[in-house]
């Protein structure tokens, strides 16, 4: 699903050159163990390989980072959602909806970087078997007890130190403090990003249209969507609004102002039926991407969701983004990224699906 709807995107900006290596800064045997434990959302570990794995290195290092097309996915970590973990996991939950609802991709993290995917979007929530544990949520659903979110952080570093000509931005999300509060959760969030080993590798600045590529090369960007108590990465907490086609937040901190337009339908309730809400989210993300394409260079940073559901209707993430009969958002965006009038279009901004 995600290789057929951004395989054009990604053939815009690149084919990319040989890998590049360096030294690892990580514990090796931590690195191992983490590998192993968060196996469950970062799927089995390969040396990235093939042309997309450093399409990154076409890019000139003066660029900003917010002038690039950079394709990524929404509620990243829920890709290994299954009924049966969701019944493994009910002593915790209690009844919630289907698992399909929750489900909003299909690769894993690794999967999905050989992909070429560059932009993720983490929700994170306390573990109910131990509080200080920080591991996966999509609303009230625990996608894995097992994986941790500094798992996942090393799994990135690891796919930076094999191909440092590369830059990921990582939304971070407080998205569940059942089993305890939200003022844990994100002070361990704050802990988890700030040890000696993430400083590394996550870029200290707070505004992102100051950014250049040469600057975050081999680095992670952090758009923040949690309360912090301490500023770190690019804060999205102000004014982000709830199922909304088209609404700007205003960043501003001591490394500059940012202006950042997101479009975040995901349930794009019309009539009754497929057609009428596909042809809604695929109108509004179209337009969205319109909009990032047209502005002038460094002008602010688009964000797109392009994935959707209708829980009303059982039109659950896969139908609405693959189709049933009728094509999905998938196919149209596709068919209007190669033949339509996004071919040939520059600054998509962030495309996640």
């Amino acid at each position: 699903m995600i290789h057929l709807l951004f395989f054009p995107l990604l053939a815009i900006l690149a084919i990319a050159s040989p890998l590049e290596s360096r030294a690892p800064k990580y514990n090796v045997t931590a690195m191992n163990i983490a590998l192993n434990r968060g196996s469950g959302i970062l799927g089995s570990y390969s040396k990235c390989s093939g042309s997309l794995c450093s399409w990154m290195s076409k890019i000139s290092d003066d660029t900003k980072l917010i002038d690039i097309s950079i394709p990524g996915t929404h509620d990243t970590a829920s890709w290994n959602y299954t009924p049966l973990k969701q019944i493994e996991y009910l002593k915790y939950t209690n009844l919630i909806y289907p698992s399909s609802i929750y489900k909003c991709n299909k690769e894993s993290i690794f999967k999905q970087l050989q992909s070429g995917n560059r932009a993720f979007d983490l929700r994170i929530g306390l573990s109910p078997k131990n509080s200080n544990d920080l591991i996966f949520f999509h609303s009230e659903a625990i996608l894995d007890l097992n994986s941790k979110f500094e798992d996942i952080l090393f799994g990135f570093w690891r796919f930076l130190d094999e191909n440092p000509t590369e830059t990921l931005i990582i939304s971070i999300k407080d998205e569940n403090s059942t089993f305890g509060s939200y003022n844990i959760l994100q002070q361990n969030i704050y802990n988890t990003l700030t040890t000696n080993q993430a400083k590394i590798y996550i870029n200290p600045t707070e505004s992102i249209s100051s950014i250049n590529l040469s600057s975050v090369r081999g680095k992670m960007v952090i758009l923040r969507r949690f309360n912090s108590p301490n500023n770190i990465g690019i804060d999205l907490t102000n004014n982000f609004k709830d199922n909304n086609e088209d609404f700007q937040i205003i960043n501003s901190s001591p490394d500059g102002d940012d202006n950042i337009f997101i479009e975040d339908l995901y349930e794009p309730f019309t009539n009754f039926g497929l057609k009428s809400h596909v042809n809604k989210k695929l109108n509004v993300t179209i337009s969205h991407i319109l909009n990032s394409s047209n502005k002038k260079n460094g002008e602010g940073l688009y964000i797109t969701y392009a994935s959707s559901e209708v829980i009303s209707q059982l039109l659950i993430p896969e139908i609405m983004s693959n189709g049933l009969i009728i094509p999905g958002v998938n196919l149209g965006l596709k068919n209007w990224l190669i033949n339509g009038k996004g071919k040939g279009l520059k600054q998509k901004g962030i495309i996640c699906k």
